[in-house]
């Protein structure tokens, strides 16, 4: 009997044929559908470099596609993706379409409702582990408190990454995250340039057309050199393994203004559009590292994968499980606007400053200057998580919903408190100071909490404190910080007080 054409929804985070549906179809019977959608586009102020990437790099899959013999349904709409599925079907009568499961919550909800059973819901093999995973994992224990180390070991033990033979960590110790926060080296160190990815004639005809079609949008959109296909995904993967890798351990946590990216990786782009997949940069990096004469330290490597095997996979499901609710969650009741400077008005604190304009310039920084800059100014100062999230969504490259909300919402911005992370992630001047090169050329002093040249991140911190530290007695190493707080004479308490809600005018109307 002659096999029946199969056809499949490809998403534009799903672009890999190596996995899934694809990696089973045979070309000349398949049909591939895929959906550009404007209305996609217009939902969120995206930055240029994001509308560029995705839509490149659809085309570029879609090229591929061709090129092996796939008929490719490509369709370009001012409506829905579902809606789109839904036409598709009324067009191809017989047809039932195969999909991954949508890693963003409510779109595989959107698509069932207009296809029915004429919808294959399969799960999505871009991912290192599954639902199955998840269960046992929770199994006995209160889902109200999950911890991603506990997760992290028990996928090191059944992948057998970074064990010995007996089923001992390597090196005899689980995580090597102390030996990950050096500050940055001096300003002569010679960080690895990443390889130039010049824009091809595909990449260069959305760069003309975002440019024409989203006119105000905020951000450079040159120079672009993000990877849009897989074979320049699969040479940051080898240039990282290579050049940058070795170093990623030491210097993961630091900032300078010498480099952008230091030894960071940058492959959550690539991976989060489904270019890659985690396996095979897990397995090149350990491959990598496996070699003695590449003198790759263990905390490298180890840094490297509780990245993607702990942190990256455990906030997924976290997501899956936890929304809708996840995304409304608000525990210290912020409800303060962003920061003007997150909106473009200049600041004079020099890691914000720095920061942002990284951000303009290429639609990513790395991940401390997310959390410890960006994120730490929001929680310090109040801003409303959700709106604080949306604002994420928009600035990065690689932000999709099951990243950002998990990663706002719930650790940056404890809003979640300690259902799944241990501890609000604050810090005053004193942390940029040691972890970056920034307040050397600041105007505010990192060492002081008072008065008009206090930094911003010192006078908020105690301001917090203030706020909620008795509520989180117990939460996270909280309670030395509040008795220390409390032993403060109260002249310094209230001066500091007094300076926190000037800063906190001062970021909302732009005078900070």
């Amino acid at each position: 009997m002659e096999p029946a054409h199969r056809h499949i929804l490809v998403l534009g985070d799903q672009l890999n044929r190596t996995v899934g549906p694809l990696a089973s179809a045979e070309p000349s019977r398949t049909t591939v559908l895929m959906i550009r959608s404007r209305a996609w586009e217009r939902r969120r102020a995206y930055h240029p470099q994001k509308l560029v990437l995705v839509r490149s790099a659809m085309r570029h899959f879609a090229d591929e596609l061709r090129a092996a013999g796939f008929r490719v349904a490509w369709v370009e709409t001012d409506g829905s993706p579902a809606a789109a599925l839904g036409a598709h079907l009324a067009a191809h009568p017989d047809a039932v379409v195969e999909l991954m499961e949508p890693a963003d919550h409510g779109v595989a909800d959107a698509f069932q409702e207009v296809a029915g059973d004429r919808l294959r819901i399969v799960p999505n093999a871009l991912w290192l582990t599954g639902d199955a995973d998840w269960a046992a994992f929770t199994r006995g224990r209160e889902t109200k408190r999950l911890r991603m180390e506990t997760w992290y070991r028990m996928q090191r033990a059944r992948t057998g990454w970074l064990m010995t033979e007996d089923g001992k960590p390597s090196g005899g110790t689980w995580n090597l995250d102390h030996e990950n926060r050096e500050p940055p080296p001096p300003a002569w160190h010679p960080w690895p340039a990443i390889p130039p990815l010049e824009p091809d004639a595909v990449t260069r005809a959305e760069i003309d057309a975002v440019r024409a079609e989203h006119p105000d949008a905020r951000g450079a959109i040159e120079p672009f050199w993000w990877p849009v296909n897989r074979a320049d995904a699969l040479r940051l993967l080898d240039d990282f393994c290579r050049h940058r890798l070795r170093d990623f351990g030491r210097w993961e946590d630091a900032i300078t203004e010498s480099s952008q990216t230091l030894a960071h990786s940058q492959l959550a782009v690539p991976l989060n559009l489904g270019l890659l997949t985690a396996q095979e940069i897990c397995e090149a990096a350990l491959a990598w590292a496996a070699d003695p004469a590449h003198e790759v330290p263990l905390n490298s490597i180890e840094g490297f994968i509780r990245q993607l095997l702990g942190w990256r996979e455990y906030l997924r499901h976290v997501y899956r499980t936890r929304m809708p609710e996840l995304r409304e969650r608000n525990l210290l009741g912020h409800d303060g606007p962003l920061p003007a400077s997150f909106g473009g008005a200049p600041t004079r604190m020099r890691c914000v400053s720095h920061a942002l304009g990284t951000l303009d310039a290429t639609g990513w920084t790395h991940h401390i200057q997310r959390l410890m800059v960006l994120g730490n100014l929001g929680l310090l100062a109040g801003t409303d998580p959700a709106r604080l999230t949306e604002w994420f969504h928009e600035r990065y490259v690689d932000a999709y919903d099951w990243v950002m909300v998990p990663n706002v919402v719930g650790m940056s911005q404890f809003a979640d408190g300690d259902a799944f992370v241990t501890k609000p992630y604050i810090a005053g001047g004193r942390y940029v100071d040691r972890m970056s090169d920034h307040c050397g050329s600041c105007p505010y002093d990192p060492e002081r909490t008072a008065g008009p040249d206090a930094c911003p991140l010192s006078t908020l911190y105690w301001g917090f404190v203030e706020r909620h530290g008795r509520a989180l007695r117990g939460v996270g190493r909280f309670d030395p910080v509040v008795r220390a707080w409390e032993k403060r004479p109260e002249a310094d308490r209230a001066a500091i007080l007094e300076r926190a809600e000037v800063v906190r005018r001062g970021l909302a109307d732009g005078s900070i």
